[in-house]
Protein backbone atom coordinates (compact mmCIF):
# COMPACT_ATOMS: atom_id res chain seq x y z
CA UNK A 1 0.00 0.00 0.00
CA UNK A 2 1.39 3.39 -0.94
CA UNK A 3 1.81 6.30 1.44
CA UNK A 4 -0.43 9.17 0.33
CA UNK A 5 0.44 11.79 2.92
CA UNK A 6 2.38 12.42 6.12
CA UNK A 7 0.92 14.84 8.66
CA UNK A 8 3.45 15.62 11.38
CA UNK A 9 2.49 18.20 13.99
CA UNK A 10 6.05 18.14 15.43
CA UNK A 11 4.47 19.09 18.77
CA UNK A 12 6.33 16.40 20.76
CA UNK A 13 9.80 15.56 22.04
CA UNK A 14 11.57 12.88 20.00
CA UNK A 15 12.51 10.94 23.14
CA UNK A 16 8.88 10.43 24.22
CA UNK A 17 7.32 6.96 24.08
CA UNK A 18 5.43 6.12 20.88
CA UNK A 19 1.86 4.83 20.70
CA UNK A 20 1.11 3.10 17.39
CA UNK A 21 -2.45 2.90 16.10
CA UNK A 22 -3.77 1.47 12.85
CA UNK A 23 -7.18 2.46 11.55
CA UNK A 24 -8.90 1.17 8.42
CA UNK A 25 -11.37 3.41 6.58
CA UNK A 26 -13.80 2.82 3.73
CA UNK A 27 -14.28 5.04 0.69
CA UNK A 28 -17.77 4.13 -0.50
CA UNK A 29 -19.16 6.00 -3.47
CA UNK A 30 -22.83 5.93 -4.38
CA UNK A 31 -22.98 7.69 -7.71
CA UNK A 32 -21.09 10.95 -7.26
CA UNK A 33 -21.69 11.02 -3.49
CA UNK A 34 -19.80 9.30 -0.71
CA UNK A 35 -20.96 7.64 2.51
CA UNK A 36 -19.70 9.60 5.51
CA UNK A 37 -20.23 9.55 9.25
CA UNK A 38 -21.30 12.86 10.74
CA UNK A 39 -21.29 13.99 14.35
CA UNK A 40 -22.70 16.69 16.60
CA UNK A 41 -19.72 19.03 16.12
CA UNK A 42 -20.18 19.21 12.35
CA UNK A 43 -17.41 16.88 11.24
CA UNK A 44 -17.74 14.33 8.42
CA UNK A 45 -15.49 11.25 8.41
CA UNK A 46 -15.15 8.06 6.46
CA UNK A 47 -16.63 4.97 8.10
CA UNK A 48 -13.86 3.07 9.80
CA UNK A 49 -11.78 2.83 12.90
CA UNK A 50 -9.16 1.07 14.94
CA UNK A 51 -7.87 -2.37 14.13
CA UNK A 52 -8.51 -4.86 16.93
CA UNK A 53 -6.06 -7.56 18.02
CA UNK A 54 -5.98 -10.44 15.55
CA UNK A 55 -7.75 -8.54 12.76
CA UNK A 56 -6.35 -7.90 9.32
CA UNK A 57 -7.29 -4.82 7.28
CA UNK A 58 -10.19 -6.51 5.49
CA UNK A 59 -11.73 -7.81 8.70
CA UNK A 60 -11.45 -4.36 10.28
CA UNK A 61 -12.96 -2.70 7.21
CA UNK A 62 -15.93 -5.07 7.14
CA UNK A 63 -16.57 -4.75 10.89
CA UNK A 64 -16.26 -0.97 11.00
CA UNK A 65 -18.50 -0.36 7.97
CA UNK A 66 -21.12 -2.68 9.50
CA UNK A 67 -20.95 -0.91 12.89
CA UNK A 68 -20.73 2.73 11.78
CA UNK A 69 -22.59 2.78 8.46
CA UNK A 70 -24.89 -0.22 8.92
CA UNK A 71 -23.79 -1.64 5.59
CA UNK A 72 -22.30 -4.91 4.37
CA UNK A 73 -19.09 -4.64 2.34
CA UNK A 74 -18.92 -6.61 -0.90
CA UNK A 75 -15.53 -8.27 -0.35
CA UNK A 76 -14.67 -8.68 -4.03
CA UNK A 77 -14.96 -4.90 -4.49
CA UNK A 78 -12.26 -3.95 -1.96
CA UNK A 79 -9.33 -2.09 -3.53
CA UNK A 80 -6.51 -0.37 -1.64
CA UNK A 81 -6.14 3.40 -2.09
CA UNK A 82 -3.20 4.10 0.23
CA UNK A 83 -2.42 5.25 3.74
CA UNK A 84 -2.00 8.48 5.68
CA UNK A 85 0.62 8.63 8.40
CA UNK A 86 0.03 11.04 11.24
CA UNK A 87 2.41 11.92 14.06
CA UNK A 88 1.39 14.17 16.92
CA UNK A 89 1.23 14.41 20.67
CA UNK A 90 -1.40 12.14 22.22
CA UNK A 91 -4.48 13.77 23.77
CA UNK A 92 -2.95 13.10 27.21
CA UNK A 93 0.25 14.86 26.13
CA UNK A 94 2.59 12.16 27.40
CA UNK A 95 3.52 10.25 24.22
CA UNK A 96 3.83 10.48 20.45
CA UNK A 97 0.81 9.16 18.55
CA UNK A 98 1.90 7.41 15.37
CA UNK A 99 -1.44 6.92 13.61
CA UNK A 100 -1.76 5.07 10.31
CA UNK A 101 -5.07 5.35 8.42
CA UNK A 102 -5.34 2.72 5.69
CA UNK A 103 -7.89 3.67 3.05
CA UNK A 104 -9.80 1.26 0.83
CA UNK A 105 -12.36 1.77 -1.91
CA UNK A 106 -15.25 -0.66 -1.63
CA UNK A 107 -18.88 -1.21 -2.54
CA UNK A 108 -21.66 -2.17 -0.14
CA UNK A 109 -24.95 -3.98 -0.37
CA UNK A 110 -28.00 -1.76 -0.64
CA UNK A 111 -29.77 -2.83 2.57
CA UNK A 112 -29.38 -0.58 5.62
CA UNK A 113 -28.81 -2.40 8.92
CA UNK A 114 -28.97 -1.11 12.50
CA UNK A 115 -26.01 1.07 13.48
CA UNK A 116 -23.75 -0.14 16.31
CA UNK A 117 -21.84 2.77 17.79
CA UNK A 118 -19.61 2.13 20.81
CA UNK A 119 -20.15 3.80 24.18
CA UNK A 120 -17.20 6.08 23.34
CA UNK A 121 -18.83 7.11 20.03
CA UNK A 122 -22.40 7.63 21.25
CA UNK A 123 -21.79 11.03 22.94
CA UNK A 124 -20.70 12.42 19.55
CA UNK A 125 -24.20 11.85 18.11
CA UNK A 126 -22.83 9.99 15.10
CA UNK A 127 -25.00 9.42 12.03
CA UNK A 128 -24.67 8.26 8.42
CA UNK A 129 -24.69 11.00 5.78
CA UNK A 130 -24.49 10.67 2.02
CA UNK A 131 -22.87 13.80 0.59
CA UNK A 132 -20.51 15.10 -2.06
CA UNK A 133 -16.77 15.03 -1.45
CA UNK A 134 -16.82 18.84 -1.76
CA UNK A 135 -19.35 19.08 1.09
CA UNK A 136 -17.17 16.85 3.29
CA UNK A 137 -14.13 19.00 2.51
CA UNK A 138 -16.00 22.21 3.35
CA UNK A 139 -17.49 20.87 6.62
CA UNK A 140 -14.09 19.71 7.87
CA UNK A 141 -12.27 22.84 6.68
CA UNK A 142 -14.73 24.96 8.67
CA UNK A 143 -13.75 23.17 11.92
CA UNK A 144 -10.02 23.83 11.64
CA UNK A 145 -8.96 26.65 13.93
CA UNK A 146 -12.24 26.70 15.88
CA UNK A 147 -13.09 25.53 19.39
CA UNK A 148 -14.67 22.41 17.82
CA UNK A 149 -11.46 21.32 16.09
CA UNK A 150 -10.45 17.83 17.18
CA UNK A 151 -6.94 16.38 17.11
CA UNK A 152 -7.93 14.41 14.01
CA UNK A 153 -9.72 17.24 12.13
CA UNK A 154 -6.79 18.05 9.85
CA UNK A 155 -6.45 14.37 8.93
CA UNK A 156 -10.12 14.15 7.97
CA UNK A 157 -9.92 17.34 5.91
CA UNK A 158 -6.81 16.13 4.08
CA UNK A 159 -8.30 12.67 3.52
CA UNK A 160 -11.22 14.16 1.58
CA UNK A 161 -8.86 16.41 -0.40
CA UNK A 162 -6.95 13.28 -1.49
CA UNK A 163 -10.18 11.52 -2.42
CA UNK A 164 -11.26 14.51 -4.50
CA UNK A 165 -7.93 14.50 -6.31
CA UNK A 166 -8.11 10.78 -7.10
CA UNK A 167 -11.89 10.21 -7.25
CA UNK A 168 -12.16 10.61 -11.04
CA UNK A 169 -9.92 7.56 -11.35
CA UNK A 170 -11.75 5.62 -8.63
CA UNK A 171 -10.51 2.19 -7.59
CA UNK A 172 -10.64 0.62 -11.06
CA UNK A 173 -7.82 2.81 -12.33
CA UNK A 174 -5.56 2.87 -9.25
Amino acid sequence: MKRLLVLDEKNYDDDMPVVNRIAVRAIIFQGDDIITIGDNIGELCLPGGGQEDGEDDIQTLIREVREEAGRIVIEDSIKPFGYIEERRLTAEGNAIMNHISRLYFCDVRSEQLELRYTDDEKPFGMFVKLCSVDEAIEKNKNLIGTENEQIWSKREYNTFLLIKKWAPMRAHEL
